[in-house]
């Protein structure tokens, strides 16, 4: 088949996999975050390092929420078509993205007011968006591996996985300057961003290799 032809379904592919992708975890949970986070914007006066708590579970919610975004109960009866697989998920992770982005520019947003207004120039929303980043790329790593290793499904290795990660990364006894969750103005906090860098990349990259297409068995 040739290139103008395989990609001819582009258009209608889209709305097929925007009316099939399962956004409504992902609304849940932004709406519980974004709840989390403005019923202390209403009140105010919090001190910050509170207010990154808040912050951080608002992301673990929103990560867990976009677990099952790359989820197809269709997957096998969609294995031949005229399109590589990878494009319905690039256009369900493409949605998700964007809603997450915007429930995440919410939560910071109710994250400075809710701080007191003495501290909320310090308040570190570039990297506490690093860590948000970070997760959700590891929550579609996880989705993209569950979909690869089960039919259609993904969510149910990637929800429990990322909280699994997170409990593992929050108890785990880690030295001070090992520590990803580390506390703002601290000396271990630009150590951490550097993990997370590297986190995001590496999941980010993970996730990228496991939408493509399968190769070929033997």
């Amino acid at each position: 088949m040739s290139t103008p032809n395989r990609y001819a379904c582009l258009r209608p592919l889209i709305p097929y996999a925007v009316r099939a992708t399962r956004i409504a975890p992902l609304a849940i949970a932004a709406a519980a975050a974004l709840l989390l986070t403005g019923g202390p914007a209403l009140a105010g006066g919090m001190r910050m390092t509170d207010v990154v708590l808040l912050m951080r579970a608002a992301a673990v919610l929103i990560a867990v929420g976009a677990a099952f975004v790359l989820d197809d109960p269709a997957a096998r009866t969609t294995e031949v078509v005229p399109v590589p697989r990878w494009l319905p998920r690039a256009v369900r992770g493409a949605l998700a993205v964007l809603c997450a982005g915007c429930a995440w520019a919410g939560v910071v947003v109710c994250g400075t007011f809710a701080t007191n207004p003495d501290e909320r120039p310090l308040l570190p929303a570039g990297g506490l968006t690093l860590e948000a980043v970070a997760l959700f790329s590891l929550v579609l790593a996880l989705a993209a591996l569950g979909v690869r290793l089960t039919p259609g499904g993904g969510g149910a290795l990637a929800a429990p996985g990322t909280v699994l990660c997170v409990l593992v990364a929050v108890l785990l006894p880690l030295p001070d300057a090992a520590r990803p969750f580390a506390q703002p103005l601290s000396q271990a906090w630009d150590t951490s961003r550097w993990t997370w860098a590297v986190a995001l990349c590496a999941a980010a990259g993970t996730a990228v290799a496991l939408c493509r297409e399968p190769g070929p068995r033997a």
